[in-house]
């Protein structure tokens, strides 16, 4: 009888898991808005920009300060006025007359300032006196936050602006000349305006549509200054620090959880992570013009205080480009860019340059500044990002994932958009997901290519999630395989690390994956071959694309000087006139882009002929907004050709 039952037992057993497995396998639905093609991604990459970095004891301070002590605030303002010197100034940033809002970041309920957690304040007023001395006291500056507490008003005793000492600058004698103001960008629904980014969203949940507080979009300048930290999603700098703009009064406190009537932020939603195309969106509402960020105190492992994870830095960094910004300081922590998503993506709509080629760092060296932290251990195993950008085949029915479904597919170069394969797609997830970008089939097996340099010949990680059959090929040999199904949640994003070696220049990889119960996706990345706490890290130097054999090239012909574009006068004071030869008939457009890359406006949009045409641009009139004096970068696309020029604007 112990016998019978022990086979009913087993049974119940066996049956219950392949129940379990096949109901947790088809997690994932295909839900829409998690892959968008590269080429709708229409961004000119911006001109060489400038981020200062200027720690306590830098040579070029009147005096210097250990970077093992806490700096008084006299040498706090020199670092901040110092970084911001040497990026350039403050002149195409601030004019007379505006109004300025200084974007800090507070979390902390009761962390006082200087602690890491939150901007210290000493910092915001050194900006503050900066600014007003620039502008000679005619500029209206607003310090603006909206915190994830509930306790967050100014005027509250105990709030979070008063624990972290903000509102002792509104005593400060120091600044009772200055015209600043303290700024909730939680308040209530009234204040808040809806504001549709069309094409240029990332996070689909949100349908392009947010609100934010209307001081924000009536600002003529923004700055934006962080508190460098470790996070969930990488670092807090910068870019992370807008989601501090979105209000609790609609998101809620938290910005997750808002009021039944209302919204949340869909941090995860559909089984699916939105928050780094979240704080994307948000940036491209701010539209930042400048960046200080406090790296005086800042936080390893957490973006809160947990009075063990503080290292000190004593440092300021400065720059125009909040992409670039972002990039230095993710490197100051010894992070790879490329492995911080929204820092990625960011550059890719255009909010600036995550190439460290065009990117000009003056003051301190970031290898004589950096410092080793420890990452935060909640972030899927240290994973560090997918290679997001792949051309895909087309799916092929089958269930035997060894059978070449594509003949020679080890060795496969293929072209984008041709037999059968697609252009390049982007994907907004670690996930690489076929389950949507297929529409959810049953028993097919699809190839995914792309190409990667590297600096050298070296030993690396393949860190490789999964939940069924895969075949990965690396210059043409199989470097992994694997047949059945197995589990891949969003704590389980890597099932294996094999060491592989990569060549030095252009390697090929090809995955190849089948699918039948479970979500059809895959992660991958390249790591650093070490078996620290700190692994994950993307090889450095390794620069993923897909067009073989030419790295990073543009899909587009260069128009020759003879049919090229030109602007008379440059400088420009208030009338440009463009000239330019097309070689053929065609949609047109000329368009003005800063140097970051960023989309100022679209002068034209029209269906030119062939032959030589001329377009005038009223800098001051047509009904446009007025354009501030600067260096910008024109731009003429028609067809399959384009060309820019630079044209300063006085």
């Amino acid at each position: 009888m112990k016998k019978t039952w022990g086979w009913v037992a087993l049974i119940v057993v066996a049956f219950s898991a392949i129940c379990w497995d096949l109901a947790t396998s088809d997690q994932y639905a295909s839900v829409a808005g998690t892959f968008k093609n590269e080429s709708e991604f229409d961004v000119v990459s911006g001109a060489t920009t400038k981020v200062a970095i200027v720690p306590s004891d830098y040579e070029g301070l009147a005096s210097q300060v250990s970077r093992t002590v806490d700096p008084d605030y006299e040498q706090i303002e020199a670092m901040v006025r110092k970084a911001i010197e040497l990026q350039g100034g403050l002149d195409w940033v601030i004019e007379k007359g505006d109004k300025v809002m200084l974007k800090v970041n507070l979390v902390g309920g009761n962390i006082p300032s200087g602690y890491g957690e939150n901007t210290d304040v000493r910092v915001v007023k050194a900006v503050v006196k900066i600014i007003h001395d620039h502008a000679a006291g005619d500029v209206e500056i607003v310090i603006a936050e909206g915190t994830a507490r509930i306790n967050d008003n100014p005027a509250v005793a105990g709030s979070v602006w008063e624990n972290s000492g903000y509102t002792d600058l509104l005593t400060d004698p120091d600044l009772d000349t200055i015209n600043f103001r303290l700024l909730n960008l939680n308040q209530s629904f009234a204040d808040l305006v809806e504001v549709s980014l069309g094409n240029k969203a990332t996070a689909a949940p949100h349908n392009d549509s947010y609100y934010v507080h209307k001081e924000e979009l009536e600002a003529d300048v923004y700055i934006s200054i962080p508190v460098l930290k470790i996070h969930n999603t990488g670092i807090t700098c910068v870019l992370k620090n807008q989601i501090g703009t979105a209000p609790g009064a609609y998101y809620g406190y938290n910005k997750e959880s808002g009021p039944t009537l209302y919204h949340n932020l869909f941090h995860d939603v559909n089984q699916r992570r939105w928050t780094d195309e979240e704080i994307v969106d948000f940036s491209s509402i701010a539209g930042i013009d400048f960046v200080v960020v406090d790296a005086i105190m800042t936080l390893e492992s957490y973006k809160t205080y947990k009075g063990y994870n503080q290292v000190r830095f004593n440092t300021i960094v400065a720059g125009a480009d909040p992409v670039a910004v972002d990039h230095v300081c993710t490197k100051l922590f010894c992070l790879n860019p490329d492995d911080i998503d929204h820092i990625v993506l960011a550059e890719k709509v255009g909010l600036g340059t995550n190439d460290a080629e065009k990117i000009e760092v003056v003051g301190a060296t970031i290898d004589a500044t950096k410092k080793n932290v420890a990452k935060n251990q909640e972030s899927n195993g240290l994973f560090g990002r997918s290679n997001r950008t792949w051309i895909l085949s087309q799916p092929f029915t089958g269930s035997d994932i060894s059978t070449e479904y594509i003949a020679g597919e080890a060795s496969l170069v293929p072209e984008a958009g041709k037999n059968g394969w697609s252009q390049p797609v982007y994907f907004f997830d670690d996930r690489i997901d076929l389950i949507s970008y297929y529409n959810d089939p049953v028993d097919v097996v699809s190839y995914a290519f792309t190409c990667f340099s590297a600096l050298k010949e070296e030993q690396a990680q393949l860190w490789l999630g999964y939940d069924e059959g895969i075949i990965v090929y690396l210059n043409g040999e199989k470097v992994y395989s694997f047949t059945g199904t197995t589990t891949f949640g969003d704590k389980d994003l890597v099932k294996v690390k094999p060491v592989i070696t990569v060549k030095e220049g252009e390697n090929t990889l090809l995955v190849k994956t089948y699918h039948k119960y479970a979500d059809y996706s895959f992660t991958l990345n390249i790591c650093e071959n070490i078996s620290t706490s700190d692994a994950g890290d993307r090889l450095a130097g390794i620069k993923f694309y897909t067009n073989a054999g030419q790295p990073n090239a543009l899909p587009q012909q260069s128009l020759t000087e003879n049919v090229g574009l030109s602007v008379y006068p440059n400088p420009v004071d208030t009338k440009a006139t463009f000239a330019f030869n097309l070689p053929q008939s065609g949609k047109t457009s000329l368009m003005i882009y800063d140097l970051n890359g960023r989309l100022i406006m679209n002068l034209m949009d029209a269906n030119l002929t062939e032959g030589s045409h001329t377009f005038d641009w009223q800098l001051n009139g047509d009904g446009r907004e007025k354009i501030k004096s600067g260096t910008f970068l024109c731009v003429l696309k028609s067809g399959n050709y384009s060309s820019k020029i630079k044209i300063i604007v006085r």
